[in-house]
């Protein structure tokens, strides 16, 4: 299982101030905190706010490539701050633009620059008009096409993660989005066995009660359909075990003696 770290995010009230005020330290503390709990690679975001998307982007890609080597996302809706972030970032061949969708100006704007650059790429099942299907055959549908369009790019297939997205299940009307992210999962490896499938797996379980319960019950149910990476929040500790044990029973990663490693030296 990949696992990317999620926190370095302006959703996050005291990363968006370190933005705000340009603040190193604690940009790359978060950073190292991440990649110690054992995120192989971070997810970097600096907000939505097209004015200052670029220099923050670059500006925390400069400063977390100062400790630490782990591979980066490149994280915007933004192309013009996707491609400023990745010509900053050192290790290309393992970076990670993150991401397209549908839309012409974000294929347009991205995918040359990823077969230029020779990096990796992140599609999220998210059509031409913004829109996501509330079923899994859509969410099939969408992926088919973005891996058609990437593979017109000449970009390889197994260097594409498929966003299928986790949507709350505490919103009203959306209780079976659970079953639908299990199902899209399910489809989209099953039919593209080539790309990796992905998702940000505690976006399910937003105002959950006991939260932490829920989305390592999700992660599991994930991996047994087929996920391959996972952003998510690498310093909740049951949460990075849980993912452990289920690589152990599935024969992913790890066996047994690395389950037992892993207990003794405190990380389970």
């Amino acid at each position: 299982m990949e696992i990317i770290g999620e926190r370095i995010n302006t959703s996050i009230q005291y990363i968006e101030k370190a933005y705000q005020d340009w603040d190193k330290e604690v940009i790359q503390k978060e950073a190292i905190k991440q990649v110690k709990a054992g995120a192989h690679m971070l997810d970097v975001n600096a907000g939505l706010k097209p004015a200052n998307n670029k220099e923050r982007l670059k500006w925390a890609i400069g400063i977390i490539q100062e400790v630490t080597d782990v591979p980066l996302w490149v994280d915007s809706t933004h192309p013009e701050a996707i491609e400023a972030g990745l010509k900053r970032c050192r290790n290309i061949k393992n970076t990670v633009a993150n991401s397209v969708t549908l839309q012409k100006r974000r294929i347009e704007g991205i995918l040359p620059l990823v077969k230029e650059l020779g990096c990796k790429v992140v599609g999220i099942t998210i059509d031409e008009k913004e829109v996501m299907p509330d079923y899994p055959e859509g969410r099939l549908e969408i992926a088919k096409k973005l891996a058609d369009i990437i593979d017109g790019y000449n970009i390889p297939l197994n260097t594409v993660y498929i966003d299928f997205m986790c949507l709350p299940v505490s919103v009203e009307g959306w209780h079976k989005q659970g079953w639908i992210s299990l199902e899209s999962c399910r489809l989209i490896k099953n039919e593209i066995p080539e790309v990796k499938t992905l998702v940000n797996v505690s976006a399910a379980t937003w105002k959950l009660p006991k939260r932490n319960f829920a989305t390592r019950t999700l992660q599991a149910m994930l991996m047994v359909v087929g996920l391959d990476a996972v952003i998510l929040n690498p310093l909740d500790k049951e949460l990075m075990a849980t993912i452990v044990a289920a690589d152990v029973f599935l024969g992913n990663d790890i066996n047994c003696t690395e389950y037992m490693k892993a207990f003794e030296e405190g990380r389970i």
